[in-house]
């Protein structure tokens, strides 16, 4: 009997009339079913509507930077792009995955003559640590056992970010002498420029930007091409009076949002970057919300503050946390010692899943699906999972995603551990 084949076009016809469900499990039958399965689902534009409808608005774009590390994601919602949209998807149900699966861990150990770590951040596979004297380990996941470049930034390192910019990827650092200064993993040297000081640079899973602050004044910095030096280029001054300090600044596309502190409360600036072929040209700025107090106890022993997203920030004290809303601006106290038996050191937030790193060592993850699931965090955490980590304090938390693969990066004095899941 002779073997009849369908041509192509045939075969994408037949598959648009298959529900998504099925067509998975099409995929598998062979690899020539799963191109053409796979071109088609890249082609569908319901991916941005059931995107849309299980994430929330806040974590929406975060989830979709992080994703797709090297587009950058100015506002999600103007983006058709199904290829975004399913990738996004796709890593948001990943994410969920970390509540039920079971993990591995990987752990990175710091050289001693390094000191403690004081502080890291991550961007695709990619991990910077910065340490007490100085030292700028980089590392990526194919190969943790050593850094593939090592730099040095003379003193102890208050921050280190990442910056895509013009097609490489550069690790920015600002010490505890305030000097600002970028180095280029690819050709491992510093580059040169004529001298940027800084307080401190934006957070924020969009890394296409780098924004200083320096006394409450904000700078972008640009790089023209792979070959010139960094220079700097429109600032926002947000004209703080005397007694108000800028003590952090996160930026999600267009959107970005500087914290400042007054007095045992805290004030808030909403402003916008305008945007032009991938460059940020200049900031608006849009709101400044009213004075935000905070409970008595929180502000007497406040220790950090960390904001998980432009919208959402926490506050880590001596024995208590708090937390608030920019679409709420007041201040919620929790007492979480009560359930953990010890104090929370660090927190993050993606895809969704609230992290919680402890004195103890170990860290638990609670999925929100709303910020009232925020505001009611001394009922919810029972509902947390845990994961033993180390027997060190867990100092800091953030999130690394390749190819779709969540892992949780937990941070010790010493340690930075990598909690796969898949």
């Amino acid at each position: 009997m002779e073997e009849v084949t369908f041509p192509t076009e045939v075969w994408l016809e037949i598959f648009k009339k298959i529900d998504r469900t099925n067509l998975m499990e099409l995929r598998l039958v062979c690899h020539n079913f799963y191109d053409m399965i796979e071109y088609l689902l890249n082609k569908n534009p319901v991916w941005k509507k059931v995107t849309d409808e299980i994430i929330l608005d806040e974590c929406l774009e975060m989830t979709m930077q992080r994703a797709h590390p090297y587009v950058l994601v100015s506002q999600w919602n103007e983006i058709e792009d199904p290829v975004l949209w399913r990738g996004t998807y796709l890593s948001f149900k990943k994410w969920q995955k970390v509540l039920i699966n079971p993990h591995t861990k990987n752990t990175i150990v710091s050289t001693s003559n390094f000191g403690d770590i004081s502080c890291i951040c991550t961007f695709d596979k990619y991990i910077a640590i910065g340490f007490d004297n100085g030292s700028i380990a980089n590392y990526t996941i194919d190969n943790i056992s050593q850094p593939f470049y090592l730099a040095n930034h003379g003193t102890r390192l208050i921050q280190v970010e990442f910056w895509y910019c013009n097609g490489d990827v550069l690790v920015v650092s600002v010490g505890d002498d305030f000097a600002l200064k970028f180095w280029d993993l690819q050709n491992k040297i510093e580059i040169t420029t004529s001298g940027f000081f800084a307080n401190s640079i934006n957070s924020g899973e969009c890394r296409h930007f780098c924004i200083g602050n320096m006394g409450g004044i904000l700078t972008s910095y640009d790089r023209v091409s792979k070959h010139t030096s960094i220079s700097p280029g429109p600032t926002l001054d947000l004209e703080l009076d005397y007694d108000e300090l800028l003590i952090a600044h996160a930026v999600d596309g267009i959107n970005m949002t500087a914290i400042v502190w007054q007095k045992g409360s805290t004030v808030e600036f909403f402003y916008l970057g305008v945007i032009e072929d991938g460059k940020l040209i200049d900031f608006t700025l849009a709101q400044v919300q009213e004075k935000n107090e905070l409970p008595e106890n929180l502000g007497a022993s406040v220790k950090r503050l960390t904001m998980l997203t432009v919208s959402l920030f926490f506050i880590i004290g001596e024995n208590c946390i708090g937390s608030t809303s920019s679409y709420e601006n007041e201040w919620y106290e929790y007492n979480l010692v009560q359930h953990f038996g010890c104090n929370v050191k660090s927190t993050a937030l993606h895809a969704q899943i609230l992290m919680f790193g402890l004195e103890d060592g170990s860290i638990h993850l609670l999925y929100i699906s709303h910020y009232d699931h925020v505001v009611e965090l001394e009922e919810r955490i029972k509902y947390s999972k845990k994961i033993e980590v180390d027997t060190e304090p867990i100092i800091d938390l953030t999130v690394l995603e390749v190819d779709k693969k969540p892992c949780i990066v937990a941070v010790t004095d010493q340690k930075v551990h990598l909690i796969n899941f898949f």
